[in-house]
């Protein structure tokens, strides 16, 4: 049952409607700045972007990253096809995948061209970035990968197929019926790495240099405990490794005591010019030498061409880096200069 409390009566409260005020015209949107504008079309504007969340823009990133990244692919697989094993093994194949690449990104020149003629620069600015950057990649990371190949893994990789000898006494040598005659160089021609006897040694009083540009520097390698006959068929070799007359002898590790091995010269290219030093130098101390062979002087022949390797390895590594980079920053460059909205 309901209870009415007279008035006077403790706890007594009046009991009616709750009564609404009608809020004035604009009154209620005062602390916005609307009610000026309230039923006008600016305030039902301004209105309406307080009150409507804003909308993100939606970016596409697949052309971006396509610009960046298919150019910097490019040039690492010309690299390291050129660079590597696969041009030492199969010289015929690797330039065969060389062309096949760059004759790809050749074909989508047509694309380029047809899309930017359709749409201009706003259509036709990706397909003609990535076709001119996949095409320049393509040939710098040939180029780049040749010349790594030829001046660090070719030789190591030459070193490796030759054969290995060891004990080799470079003077002389026994034949089976006890004969002893000199050590011809002639025998030992699929020669990569030699590892010469206890008593080897290099003979710096006795070598010579030949300068053409740069100075090409010979000495022969001897047992010191040869008596006559002794051949001169085995040559430590250096370039710009001692004086005009070719005194003063310090290539490779001509001043160590444990060097007793020597690395096979391969670079045909400097082969005439150390065998017309070992001309003169046989010619100057009545030496002969019918098949000079040409080694640099040693102590442990795996580690130089563990080093050779590398070197070459480190090249590949950084190269890839900087052309990561590089290709990042001409995208944006090239994006900022056409002014294209990403």
């Amino acid at each position: 049952c309901l209870c009415l409390l007279r008035p006077g009566t403790p706890g007594f409260r009046p009991v009616g409607r709750p009564q609404m005020q009608a809020a004035m015209p604009g009154e209620g949107l005062a602390g916005s700045g609307v009610g000026a504008h309230y039923g006008t079309l600016d305030g039902d504007a301004e209105a309406a972007k307080l009150v409507t969340p804003k909308r993100r823009r939606r970016v596409n990133c697949v052309p971006l990253l396509l610009a960046w990244l298919l150019p910097w692919f490019v040039f690492v697989f010309c690299f390291a096809t050129a660079a590597f094993f696969v041009h030492y093994a199969a010289p015929l194949s690797s330039t065969l995948c060389e062309l096949l690449a760059l004759a790809v990104c050749l074909c989508r020149v047509p694309w380029a061209y047809k899309s930017w003629k359709r749409g201009g620069a706003k259509e036709g600015f990706y397909p003609v970035y990535i076709t001119a950057g996949v095409i320049l990649a393509a040939v710098v990371g040939w180029a780049a990968g040749d010349f790594t190949f030829w001046a660090h893994m070719e030789p190591s990789y030459m070193a490796v197929s030759m054969a290995s000898y060891t004990e080799v006494d470079p003077s002389s040598t026994r034949l089976a019926n006890g004969q002893v005659v000199p050590t011809d160089g002639g025998r030992f021609q699929d020669a990569g790495q030699v590892y010469f006897n206890h008593d080897t040694v290099l003979d710096v009083n006795r070598s010579f240099s030949f300068k053409l540009a740069d100075l090409y520097c010979v000495a022969p390698i001897r047992n010191k405990q040869c008596s006559e006959p002794c051949g001169s068929d085995f040559w430590a070799i250096g370039k710009n490794c001692c004086s005009e007359d070719g005194s003063n002898f310090k290539c490779g590790d001509a001043g160590s005591r444990r060097a007793k091995s020597g690395l096979r010269l391969v670079e045909a290219a400097e082969l005439p010019f150390y065998r017309l030093a070992v001309v003169q130098a046989t010619g100057k101390y009545k030496m002969v030498s019918p098949h000079p062979i040409f080694f640099k002087w040693l102590e442990d022949p795996v580690a130089e061409l563990h080093a050779w390797q590398r070197q070459g390895f480190r090249l590949f590594v950084i190269a890839m880096s900087e052309a990561f980079v590089f290709s990042g920053a001409a995208l944006a460059l090239a994006v900022h200069a056409m002014h294209i909205v990403i």
